[in-house]
């Protein structure tokens, strides 16, 4: 725990200078990367980790070729995929083991980690298609740092194609995506929210949108004071019961806010259901804003301590 407090204490340390540098408060946003107007755009630098847990949607997994549910977006909208470890066998298994791949749709850019669940026939599937499998020994990580050290990179190696612009335009536009994140054991659902706490940390991500998604649930790391959040889902209120009626996919409006980090003293929301006006702790043992609602286009969060903020997924 003293690591995921450590982090965000650095990450909130550089946005303090750069506030008082410019005199103006610094902002995290979180913009849907399920907005029709970002679907599939792959103008804005986006990466996708995919872990070793099963790729699952509500119906078909593959319609017309393609992907389908939450994966099925984020995979059209990253330009750079990544399968960590034992998540290139989930991706045979979801695409190429029951759908000819003649077009080479499905394939990753990079395998990476231990490779200690990674399939034989998988290995050889991909190698034989092109695909780089990168073996990463060392075991004071997990396969999603592993996976997480590659996007870094790539994001650095965008930044160097675009020289003429600063590496905090790039990473500010930056999206990183973790899929598989949530439904297998605790202990591993934790690594992953602790990676959101510790990478956040890092300047390429301090303002990449770094978020865990399945086909249930979103979930990303909202920094302290001085910065403040401000949040964009899909589908707010009203509009998720019709997003549910076109099988349309987005965030829906059930969300919550976990002081993961522990005692929050003061948090201060604007567009929930049931927004926090600070004057009652937020704490595991005391008050946590589990089942709340979205109801607005914006959501704003200003807390005294990092929190976890989640959304259901509407596919």
């Amino acid at each position: 725990m003293a690591s995921m407090v450590d982090a965000f204490a650095t990450r909130n340390a550089a946005t303090t200078t750069e506030e008082s540098e410019t005199n103006q408060p610094m902002v995290y946003h979180y913009e849907s990367p399920f907005f029709p107007s970002s679907s599939g755009d792959r103008s804005t630098p986006s990466a996708l980790i995919l872990l070793n847990t099963p790729i699952k949607s509500r119906g078909d997994t593959i319609n017309d070729g393609k992907l389908s549910g939450v994966i099925g977006v984020l995979w059209e909208t990253s330009s750079y995929r990544i399968c960590a470890d034992g998540g290139a066998n989930r991706l045979y298994d979801a695409t190429v083991a029951i759908h000819e791949d003649e077009s080479g749709y499905f394939l990753p850019d990079l395998i990476t980690g231990d490779l200690d669940s990674l399939r034989s026939d998988v290995k050889k599937y991909y190698e034989t298609k092109g695909v780089s499998v990168v073996r990463v020994e060392d075991q004071n990580f997990h396969d999603l740092d592993k996976s997480l050290m590659a996007v870094e990179k790539w994001i650095e190696e965008e930044h160097d194609r675009n020289h003429n612009k600063d590496i905090t335009e790039i990473t500010n536009k930056s999206r990183a995506f973790i899929y598989g994140g949530f439904g297998g054991r605790f202990d591993q659902e934790m690594g992953c929210i602790n990676a959101l706490c510790v990478w956040g940390k890092k300047e390429t991500f301090q303002q990449t949108t770094l978020a865990l998604y399945d086909e249930e649930t979103c979930a990303f790391a909202l920094p302290e004071l001085p910065m403040k959040s401000e949040i964009r889902i899909r589908f707010p209120g009203e509009t998720a019961e019709n997003a549910d009626q076109n099988h349309q996919v987005g965030e829906g409006p059930t969300c919550g806010l976990i002081p993961i980090m522990g005692r929050c003293e003061k948090v201060i929301t604007t567009g929930l259901e049931w927004n926090l006006e600070g004057d009652v702790p937020i704490e595991f043992g005391g008050l946590v804003s589990s089942s709340n609602r979205v109801i607005d286009e914006v959501v704003t969060v200003e807390s005294s301590s990092p929190m976890l903020f989640t959304t259901e997924m509407m596919v």
